[in-house]
């Protein structure tokens, strides 16, 4: 009786848990990537609310293929890319291409009898037939059925079609072909789902081991560069990540670099550790600092530190030129120098009048600097910045050369009084001279750059055009003084925070191309860094700062300011979501071939003075 209850008590349980188990089934791994819905169209896919897929198959290749034709695909947001592979056996490859190559080869036999001329196109083929069966027979390459499956996803049909759009216009550069799917538009899904059911068998094309090599999409996830300065690792392969502003093409167009970074994204710590081991690599840096954040570094490292006072003279001359190397040898670019003045004056009318100099302004401002230097006896010729000078001294004689004095902002607002159109003009400068707000930069440079890591303390100029204005004054004197010959083959480079003054002012932008351009030349890098990326992509002058530099750095931002720089970037939704997400120091490092995701690091010992 006792062994009936047991039994009769285990099968009642067993049909317990049966009926536990039919009301909670058990799920297998793959429907956790089950979509809401499977929904087909003539050419597209419905998977659930605002999920749409499009299949396109590539059925025409380019001639000549190479190890990342692919990779440009990849600037469209979500898009999937299948590439099926199936290996065909030597015998039934050598059968077939020596059958084709026998059918050429009697084609054209019969073409030159009847008297056709040659056709080219066909004696190629052979050519590349023969040579291929060749390589298959000693063992040297292989033949496989290759097939290219692409979908595209977007929330609505619209989305879809300008994606398709997007898609076309690449492979058009490639010189190859997609096709939309149209009414196979499951089959070819399925078949790009990586579970090996294959649906979708159109649109294969034979292809040799190096083809096969090329439609693997590869993404440089690496950046080392020979004799660059340690960054930090990157964040999914922790490996190090070595930097050179100065690689040059085709690594880099430019040495100039942007850093963007929302309050406590560790912007000012990434800018700080930068300039400290760019200083201990050899390089010359001038840091200009508008909130006093970088003096406890310049002064830690052993450099200089100035200030900049509203209405007293900084020791700073705008003028200020030096002897550089130029295409045919040593000479003073006035030119450069010119161009520079000459904008600077633009973007002070741009502010006081609402618009910057006008065309006949323009042709006497130029002039006008002419004069100055001409003057004093100032040309291209090398010799002519400098007077011979003779001194006694304790009943000895010295003789010697020592440099001209250079023209100065009150003696250029002299000369444009002198012309009727331009009085305007005069007057409105009387703001930069003798003693005013903004008499900065009004005398002789007194400045000596003695030492290999400098600061500039901005802090004291509180109004916004007083500082930018200070700004591109000095940063005009920098590019004098860092363009000598003598200092061509040194790496140079200079810092600017709250760089988004410069997007504010369309000039500011000409000025940059124009310093960026020496730049290049004379090994001089400028970093900008602003918090405010938003300020740079609302108008066309910021767009054209940051197109001007090669390298970019984007750390944190704001959800809806990661949109716009993904936008304007060409960034995938992957980066998109990575920008708005990111920790301290973590950050998207981008230049003209090659995308990181890293974290700047700083040492130990670097903490005590990259901290603010």
């Amino acid at each position: 009786m006792a062994i009936e209850n047991v039994k009769k008590k285990k099968k009642e349980k067993e049909v317990a848990q049966k009926d536990e188990r039919s009301f909670m089934p058990r799920r297998d791994i793959i429907d956790l990537f089950l979509p809401d819905a499977f929904e087909e169209g003539k050419d597209y896919v419905y998977t659930g609310p605002g999920k749409y897929a499009r299949v396109y198959v590539i059925d025409k290749y380019p001639r000549k293929m190479h190890v990342g034709i692919l990779n440009d695909l990849f600037e469209i947001d979500n898009i999937s890319v299948s590439t099926y592979i199936e290996n065909v056996p030597d015998a039934q490859v050598v059968k077939k291409l020596t059958s084709k190559l026998v059918s050429y080869q009697s084609n054209m036999y019969m073409k030159l009898k009847r008297g056709n001329m040659i056709d080219y196109g066909s004696q190629q083929a052979v050519a590349d037939l023969d040579a291929m069966r060749e390589a298959v027979q000693t063992n040297r390459d292989r033949m496989s059925y290759v097939q290219i499956l692409i979908t595209l996803w977007g929330k609505n049909m619209e989305e879809l079609d300008q994606k398709g759009e997007w898609l076309e216009d690449i492979c058009a550069r490639k010189g190859m072909r997609p096709r939309v799917c149209i009414y196979d538009q499951a089959k070819a899904y399925i078949t790009s789902l990586p579970y090996k059911n294959i649906k979708y068998m159109d649109n294969m094309r034979n292809a040799v081991t190096g083809v096969v090599a090329s439609l693997v999409p590869i993404g440089n996830t690496e950046m080392s560069h020979p004799g660059g300065i340690y960054l930090g690792n990157n964040l999914y392969t922790n490996s190090p990540v070595f930097f050179d502003s100065f690689i040059g093409p085709p690594l880099l167009t430019n040495p100039m670099m942007a850093i963007f970074g929302m309050a406590g994204a560790g912007k000012s710590v990434t800018m700080k550790t930068i300039a400290a081991r760019a200083a201990a690599s050899g390089e010359w840096i001038i840091i200009l600092d508008p909130e006093n954040e970088y003096e406890n570094l310049i002064k830690h490292l052993g450099g200089q530190y100035f200030e900049i006072k509203s209405g007293e003279f900084s020791g700073i001359n705008p003028f200020e030129l030096d002897i550089e190397d130029g295409d045919k040898g040593q000479e003073v670019n006035i030119y450069s120098k010119l161009s520079e003045i000459r904008e600077l004056i633009s973007m002070f009318c741009e502010k006081f009048r609402e618009e910057p100099l006008r065309g006949q302004e323009i042709s006497i401002v130029e002039e006008v600097i002419n004069t100055l230097y001409t003057r004093k006896g100032i040309t291209r010729d090398p010799e002519s910045l400098y007077r011979e000078v003779r001194e006694e001294l304790h009943g000895k004689f010295f003789t010697g050369k020592v440099k001209k004095e250079m023209p100065t902002l009150s003696e250029m607002r002299v000369e444009l009084n002198n012309y009727e159109p331009t009085k305007g003009l005069a007057e409105m400068m009387k703001i930069l001279v003798d003693g005013r707000s903004l008499s900065m930069f009004d005398g002789q440079t007194k400045i000596d750059l003695r030492k290999r890591i400098i600061g500039i303390n901005l802090k004291h100029l509180t109004d916004e055009f007083m500082k930018f204005f200070a700004v591109v004054n000095v940063m005009s004197w920098i590019w004098s003084r860092f363009s000598n010959w003598k200092f061509k083959a040194m790496h140079k480079r200079v810092i600017v925070d709250e760089g988004w003054l410069f997007a504010k002012y369309p000039h500011a932008a000409v000025f940059l191309e124009s310093i960026a351009r020496r730049g290049r030349k004379y090994r001089i890098s400028l970093l900008i860094a602003s918090q405010q990326v938003n300020e740079f992509l609302s108008s066309e002058s910021g767009k054209a700062v940051i197109n001007q530099c090669a390298t970019k750095f984007i750390m944190k931002q704001d959800a809806n300011v990661a949109r716009e720089v993904a936008q304007y970037l060409v960034l995938s939704e992957a980066c998109k979501e990575m920008i708005s997400s990111f920790g301290q120091g973590e950050g998207l490092l981008m230049t003209d071939t090659d995308l990181v995701v890293m974290k700047m690091i700083p040492f130990d010992f670097e903490w005590d003075y990259v901290t603010t």
